[in-house]
């Protein structure tokens, strides 16, 4: 007969084994459902790849002209090389995907209506302008990074052919890997002339791939003076020189007008969340005072005509305060980004990165301060 010491460690070998086991099984469950979601999750995606391929060849006829056009201009200025189909297809799918998951989203949190709908058009046209704006964004970036280095090389292709270089020889001495995206364009002009292009056609053709009004005036002027009869290098070096003193005005302008940026900021970030989380408490502390005191019943007690002021409930509950705060302060982070961005650059396209970390500051520091003036009135104002 076993002893009670040799039942209680076969009864725990026993559980042990049964743990083990079910372990196992749960294990074998899991990779089974993982399997399965990842086996889905192909086929999704795949069917995406498939959509996306196959939509340019649906959508093509359907896009005006004027726009494929305008849009093609465009992706060349960003230097992204895609065509419009492509990129019109590809928004589609997404401005469909992210709208169905915005909607499904909002009815599982048995968000109440008109929000679900409001949530749907804002997906939709964020998805839809998103592409536009980050094309701009990038042609800007690109017609910067020219800008920025076009005097120095003007000067030195100047410099070149003063020293005896042909003018394609001249153009490329300067093709090198520290002028960006300007090297390249530099590379092509030069390519085009030895085929036997023109060098005002192939500058003229240089101006249809970056947006830079610099570029367009610079190349402006070498073809009138080639045209005219002038030195060339000399037009060169001149307009190399006033393109510097043009670049130390504007740093300068942009330093005199740091005190404004610093307003905007100031207003933005801290100036509205504070006057918004003060109005919240305000709001916050009548609705309960009013609702400690009843005052729908106190205003029912008072007779009409007897000439004592009537009272009534606030028409403002705290919640839609809230929304209305978080409302305003997004649609004035999104123009103090622009606007701080048109101020220290001149061109407003550059404030646009700046718009989530404006965004996001702004709605964090009202609901900071929203929280720490709670605790504050809390300690004087009971009920």
């Amino acid at each position: 007969m076993a002893s009670p010491r040799d039942l209680v460690n076969q009864m725990s070998r026993m559980v042990s084994q049964l743990v083990r086991e079910l372990i196992e099984l749960i294990l074998w469950a899991a990779k089974i459902i993982i399997s399965i979601f990842i086996v889905f999750l192909n086929i999704i995606i795949t069917t995406v790849k498939l959509v996306i391929l196959h939509i340019p060849k649906l959508i093509a006829p359907m896009i005006p002209k004027r726009t494929s056009s305008r849009l093609n201009q465009q992706l060349i200025y960003a230097g992204v090389e895609m065509t419009s189909e492509e990129v019109i297809s590809i928004t589609l799918v997404y401005s469909v995907v992210v709208t169905v998951i915005s909607y499904l989203t909002a009815v599982l949190l048995e968000v109440a209506q008109p929000i679900p709908l409001l949530v749907v058009t804002v997906s939709f046209a964020s998805v839809w302008g998103l592409p536009f704006i980050l094309l701009n964004l990038l042609a800007s970036r690109r017609a910067e990074a020219v800008e920025t280095v076009l005097p120095d090389v003007l000067s030195m292709i100047g410099q070149n052919m003063s020293a005896g270089m042909t003018s394609s020889n001249a153009l490329w001495s300067v093709a090198r890997p520290e002028f960006g995206p300007l090297a390249t364009e530099i590379q092509d002009v030069a390519k085009a002339t030895l085929t036997g292009i023109p060098l005002t056609d192939a500058l003229v053709g240089m101006t249809n791939h970056i947006k830079s009004s610099k570029l367009s005036r610079s190349v402006r002027l070498i073809i009138q003076g080639m045209k005219s009869g002038g030195d060339l290098p000399a037009v060169l070096q001149a307009i190399s020189q006033d393109m510097r003193r043009e670049y130390n005005l504007k740093k300068q302008m942009a330093a005199e007008t740091n005190a404004h940026a610093l307003f905007i900021l100031f207003a933005i970030m801290v100036g509205a969340p504070l006057l918004f989380s003060v109005s919240y408490q305000f709001i916050m502390i009548f609705s309960t005072m009013m609702e400690k005191l009843n005052i729908e019943e106190l205003g029912k007690e008072v007779p009409q005509g007897s000439g004592m002021i009537s009272l009534s409930p606030l028409s403002i509950t705290p919640e839609f305060f809230q929304l209305y705060a978080i409302g305003i302060l997004f649609i004035s982070s999104v123009s103090g980004a622009l606007l701080v961005g048109m101020l220290r650059t001149g061109n407003i396209v550059s404030g646009v990165p700046n718009i989530p970390v404006f965004v996001v500051i702004s709605i964090g520091m009202f609901m900071l301060m929203k929280y720490g003036l709670g605790l504050f009135f809390s300690q004087i104002v009971t009920f």
